[in-house]
């Protein structure tokens, strides 16, 4: 079970589509910005899903156009989707921040050291929170559901701001020479 499989299966349930749009799909919506996501991994979980029969295939060619093979989602993946959704309404996982473990490490260097590091934690959290803000307010063609995804992204990234401000004024006043 993967958050992939639930992105590309909710992207059937919406319209049948061939790998290269639903690459395209998940760009639009800018899905790589909160989920883990590649375009390799797009067409590997795809074609799994496929080879998994949640999904079926049909090859068309539109005039002079190449073959192309679109896919639409069946019963067995809507059955997968659904038991996908309940899984992470009912569980929403664990939420693993890559920054804990430089705050956990930072007593293992000086105190200049570590206030630089945290000046670019906070200007890199800085960041994230305007490239999100900017991303909410440029991209109204991201659907409800993607702009409240981004919106909780810039939510946590202004949490993440403030803890990382009050947390730096703490380790400066903790780690002041003797």
């Amino acid at each position: 079970m993967s958050t992939i499989d639930l992105m590309l299966l909710g992207a059937l349930m919406r319209k049948p589509m061939n790998a290269y749009e639903l690459k395209k799909d998940m760009e639009r919506k800018s899905v790589q910005n909160w989920i883990k996501i590649s375009s390799p991994s797009i067409y590997k979980n795809f074609l799994k899903l496929y080879e998994r029969g949640y999904a079926d295939a049909e090859v068309v060619r539109e005039g002079e156009m190449p073959e192309k093979t679109v896919y639409s989602i069946n019963d067995k993946g809507r059955g997968y989707f659904f038991s996908l959704m309940d899984r992470y309404s009912a569980d929403p996982g664990q939420i693993y921040i890559n920054f804990c473990a430089f705050i956990a490490n930072l007593e293992n260097v000086d105190r200049e050291t570590g206030l630089r590091m945290l000046g670019n934690l906070r200007e890199h959290l800085d960041g994230a929170k305007e490239r999100s803000r900017v991303t909410l307010e440029s991209r109204s063609d991201v659907p409800l559901p993607g702009s409240a995804v981004i919106e909780l992204y810039a939510r946590m990234f202004e949490t993440f701001c403030g803890w990382a401000e009050d947390f730096m004024a703490r380790y400066a006043e903790n780690t002041k020479s003797g």
